[in-house]
This record gives C-alpha cells, sequence and structure tokens, in this order.
C-alpha cells in the first residue's frame, strides 16, 4: 500500500539549493556551565562550582543563529553585516565557519566592538547573561560596502533575511538600498523587527514579530482575540507588507495575509527548556519553506514545528533536516 507523504516534508526535501542572504546583527553566544549548591556567605547569590572547566561553549548568536540554522536546513546562507576586528569578531568567524557559513561577505570595521552574551547556567537554569558590547550604528563606509556585496550576490539569492537586534548593522539607509536591489531582483523578503525601527518593515513579503513586539508596534495589549485580530489587520496595514506572522509561544502563531484571511496555528503542548533563539529558527524555516515553493501557510506550519522542537533543546542551537522530518512524522 502506498504511503501519503506529508506534504511538509515536501517542503523541506526543497530546502537543498536554496540561498538565503542574511543582513543582520551577528554576534556570539557563549555558555558556561557549573554546578550550583550553596549560597554565598558574601552575599545572597548562588556560588557556581565551574569544576575547571573555564572554557565556554560557543555558538553564533542573533543573525548568525539565523544563518547557522538556513545551513542546518540544507540551504546555502550568506551573511551581510557589519563585526569588529576584535578577538570576539575573530572566534564568532571561526565558529560560523565550522558550521559551513562562509564570512567573506561579513565586513570587519575597526574600533567596532562585536557583540557578545556570557550566559552562566546551573541544572539547566541560566543564572545570569553578562552582555560585552557597544550598540553603534556602521559607518558610511561600512555601510556602503555591505551595500556593494549585497547587489553583488542579489541576482543568487532567493530569499533575503533582516535580523534587526538594535545593535547598529541594520542600518535605515543601508535597508533602504538593500530593499531596492531585492525589489528589483523579486527576492522575497523577511523582516524580524524591532518596535523602534518600524521603517525597516514596510513593502516587504513578511514581519515575524512576536506578540510582545507586536503589541508594541500596534500601540495596545493584543492578548485576546478581538483585539489581536483588528491589530494585526492594522499593523498589517500600515507596514502594507504581504504577511503577517505573529509568533505567541505556547499558544502558537497568527498569520495575517494582506487579502484578508487570518490562520490561528496551533502549537503542541511541551515542556519548555529554553526559548533562546527560537524566533532565529521560525525565520530561517519561513524563508526557506516559500523560496522552495510553499504557500505561505504552510510555510508558517512548518516554521511552527521547527521553533517547537527547538525549546527542548538548552541555548542557542539549530535544528536539521532529520530532527525536523521526526517533528512533522510526529506531528509536532
Amino acid at each position: 500500500m502506498k504511503t501519503i507523504q506529508n506534504p511538509l516534508t515536501k517542503i523541506l526535501r526543497k530546502f537543498k539549493g536554496q540561498t538565503v542572504g542574511v543582513l543582520g546583527d551577528f554576534m556570539l553566544d557563549e555558555l558556561l556551565r557549573g554546578e550550583a549548591t550553596r549560597i554565598s556567605p558574601e552575599a545572597p547569590v548562588p556560588v557556581v562550582l565551574m569544576d575547571g572547566h573555564a572554557e565556554p561553549h560557543r555558538f553564533p548568536g542573533g543573525a548568525g543563529n539565523v544563518a547557522i540554522n538556513i545551513r542546518a536546513l540544507g540551504g546555502r546562507s550568506v551573511p551581510f553585516g557589519a563585526i569588529g576586528m576584535d578577538e570576539t569578531g575573530d572566534r564568532l568567524r571561526k565558529e560560523l565557519q565550522a558550521r559551513g557559513v562562509p564570512c567573506g561577505t561579513l565586513a570587519r570595521e575597526r574600533g567596532r566592538v562585536t557583540p557578545r552574551k556570557l550566559r552562566i547556567v546551573a541544572h539547566q537554569h541560566q543564572l545570569l547573561r553578562l552582555d560585552f558590547e557597544k550598540s553603534a550604528p556602521i559607518t558610511a563606509r561600512t555601510s556602503a560596502s555591505v551595500s556593494r556585496s549585497f547587489a553583488r550576490w542579489a541576482p543568487k539569492l532567493n530569499a533575503l533575511i533582516i535580523s534587526d537586534y538594535r545593535k547598529g548593522s541594520v542600518e535605515t539607509e543601508l535597508c533602504r538600498q538593500v530593499l531596492s536591489v531585492a525589489r528589483q531582483q523579486r527576492i522575497p523578503v523577511f523582516v524580524d523587527p524591532k518596535p523602534d525601527h518600524p521603517e525597516i518593515c514596510h513593502h516587504v513579503t513578511a514581519v515575524t514579530p512576536n506578540l510582545h513586539e507586536a503589541e508594541l508596534m500596534a500601540g495596545h495589549s493584543m492578548r485576546d482575540r478581538a483585539s489581536l485580530e483588528a491589530g494585526g489587520r492594522r499593523l498589517l496595514a500600515e507596514l502594507d507588507c504581504s504577511f503577517l506572522l505573529i509568533t505567541r509561544g505556547a499558544d502558537g502563531m497568527t498569520l495575517f495575509e494582506k487579502g484578508g484571511d487570518i490562520h490561528n496555528i496551533r502549537s503542541e503542548v511541551r515542556p519548555v527548556y529554553d526559548v533562546t533563539g527560537a524566533g532565529d529558527t521560525v525565520l530561517a524555516v519561513l524563508a526557506l519553506a516559500l523560496s522552495s515553493g510553499a504557500q505561505m501557510i504552510d510555510a508558517a506550519r512548518l516554521a511552527n514545528i521547527a521553533g517547537g522542537r527547538v525549546v527542548l533543546k538548552f541555548g542557542t542551537s539549530e535544528i536539521d533536516p532529520k530532527e525536523l522530518l521526526t517533528a512533522i512524522d510526529d506531528g509536532a
């Protein structure tokens, strides 16, 4: 008897060969694991015993996590942005390259601080996060370099993701130039926005805020169905994008289409170990699926499944095709 293949599985199998550009803030995530067994006598804080393991686990974070998710799922990712000529920048390039993401398109800017986030973890609980950064807009020279690099790559791209963490790489004028080229080349554009930088979201293919970000952008609470649908419709119209996908954690996602349709996509109830980077995974899957020929509703369903699987892991992490196939088969 012939088995009917899940249509989401067919979409996933087309990820290989898709080339996705990632414009955004690339940073380094570090994880230090220890044991917390007592409280310090000096202050009411836990004492974390590192047991001699001083070297942290390192992962590309921010836009870097988007890039490695694309690569892990079989696609090709091309990073666009700026990092510093510092030790953190060197380590970040090393981590990206180790995961199959080439760094020739990443600009390096003298005097720039590459963002670094160090998390202290004990018993799968995050005790402290230290952020080493100095957010500043990239220079006009660096912006021009990134713009030229994107223009050279544009004919080879199947999609573009803009991952804005407000560290300075997603500069408004640079985005204007990049989006102009993307429109000329008919490249679908997906934006993970910050509420105080909505101008980069106008006229793109899809904007993917979480619920809190959507509320800030809309200017009011969206915690019940009526306010969610009203706010989502208005935000979609204001941004004039084709799709608005609001991620709602354990409540799933809500997809708004320019034609007026609204789709609520439910998530399976499961334990959540860490939401770090889940939005990056959603964004990567969404772009890969749409560029593979999927309808947006199916792309969103697949992204929802991927995001639900990633929160079962601890720390910044990617998902590979085998894991996603298993999740599809499990209905989760």
